[in-house]
This record gives C-alpha cells, structure tokens and sequence, in this order.
C-alpha cells in the first residue's frame, strides 16, 4: 500500500521524469561527433590564406579561418548524416573528378617504363610537319575577268596589275592542305597543289569566287626535332601517362564489382 502511495505521488513523478530527461541527455552527449582540425588542416588553412593574399594571417584572421572551417565542417558532416549526398548529380561529378585525379597522378610506374625520348619515336606523327605549300592568288569575282587576266599575264603583263580587292592576302606562305582548305573552302587545295612551280595557272572556284595560283615552292614534311619541341613532348607524355594510369585503376577497380542490368 506504501509503494502504490509513494508511485503515484508528485515527487515520484517528477523525479522519474528527470531521470529520463538526464538519461536523454547522457545519450545524445555520447552521440555526439568529435571533430579535430589536425595540425596539418590548420596548416592548409594558413597556407591557403598566405597563397590568396600574399601576407601571413593574424592570429585574428587565423581564429576567423577556424571558425569558418569548423562551420563548414559540421554542415558537411550534418549533410553526410542526412544523406544529402545520395543522388546529387553535382556531387556525384566532383567525388567522381577528384578519384580520377588520384588515380592519374599514379604514373610512375608507367614513366620509367619508357623514356621520352622512346615516346617521341613512337609517335613521330604527331611532330611531324605536314607537306606545305608557298603561293601568290590573285582574286577575281567573275570568271572571265580571270581568263582575261591570265592571257594577258602569260603575253607578260604584270600580275598585281589585276584582281578585285578582297580581304584574301596576296600571299601565303608554308600552308598545308587543310589550311589551303580552310582558307578558301573545302576541296579547293586538291585542285591547286599539283600544279607547275612559277607559273601561273587557273582559274580555280572557291567557296569565294575564282583564283589563278602560282606555287612558289613545295615544303616537304619535315620531323620537328626533339630538342626544339621538348616541353610540348613532355607534357603529351606526362598527359598519355595520366591517361593510362587512370584506365589501370578503373580496370583493377571494376574487378571489384559485378554489374546488373535491370529490363526495361
């Protein structure tokens, strides 16, 4: 009879409330998450800092960097708990980004393998000049006026007493046949290139209206030497070294997973 009068008295009551309320308590503190800034993250953050400004940071300006990463550490770690990450497209793209970095700077390996010199030889085609052409044109917008100028030169007129102004040069000087291509429309070097040194000839239809062409001379193809070309041979190399270490990784990695294709 005691023990029921002592439960339901008010100070019974409301000593079991604050048990429960210490007990709550006692259990989120446990939960809660440490969060250490290493020597090494304070570290970045003055570097970073110096990198930016080009000063050292006062011990005021380093107790705002903490907070600052403190703060975004807990909202970091608070979107971890939440989830936010999942199904995050931009997230998704960065984590998948910085895995490649990592992977792509492990390229040692494949570096001592073969030297620069080596990656050179094997892909000569890529330093290699393509054969080129020095020419003069002279433009003309109707056809006749072409053939009446080409007479006239060929009876030894003087060419650059002919031709309508147009924003073409007169000139052009070591262009491949792309360039050729480029400059006065596809197809348009096929017709030109072939022709004698020193005379003049035509006239040839562009995309622009109609040429007579002298080639001046023939250039070629010539292999660019190493010595004039290193640092561009060096960097494709370091670059197709990256390349192949992150196809490595993604190989070793996908030995780790099995992928199921669901019907649609």
């Amino acid at each position: 009879m005691n023990i029921s009068r002592t439960l339901r008295s008010p100070f019974f009551g409301f000593l079991l409330v604050g048990s429960l309320l210490f007990l709550l308590d006692s259990l989120a503190c446990s939960d809660r998450k440490t969060i250490v800034v290493s020597a090494a993250q304070q570290q970045r953050l003055l570097t970073l800092w110096e990198t930016q400004t080009g000063n050292s940071a006062t011990p005021a300006q380093f107790d705002s960097l903490l907070s600052n990463w403190i703060e975004e550490e807990i909202l970091y770690q608070e979107a971890l708990r939440l989830g936010l990450d999942h199904e995050d497209s931009i997230v998704r793209r960065r984590m998948i980004q910085k895995l490649s970095f990592i992977a792509e700077s492990d390229y040692s390996k494949a570096e001592a393998e073969i030297s620069l010199e080596d990656y050179y030889q094997l892909n000569l085609k890529n330093y290699t000049l393509p054969k080129r052409y020095t020419f003069e044109q002279i433009y003309f917008q109707r056809k006749a006026d072409a053939e009446e100028a080409l007479t006239a030169i060929e009876h030894g007129e003087k060419s650059n007493d002919f031709g309508n102004s147009s924003m073409l040069n007169s000139q052009y000087a070591f262009r491949s046949r792309l360039d050729i291509d480029t400059t006065f429309g596809t197809g348009f070097a096929e017709k030109v290139v072939n022709n004698e040194i020193a005379l003049w000839q035509g006239p040839f239809l562009s995309g622009l209206g109609f040429h007579l062409i002298q080639i001046k001379a023939v250039h070629e193809a010539e292999v660019t030497p190493l010595s004039a070309i290193r640092d561009r041979v060096r960097m494709d190399f370091q670059r197709d070294q990256e390349v192949s270490a992150r196809k490595r990784f993604v190989e070793n990695l996908s030995k780790k997973y099995s992928v199921t294709l669901e019907p649609k």
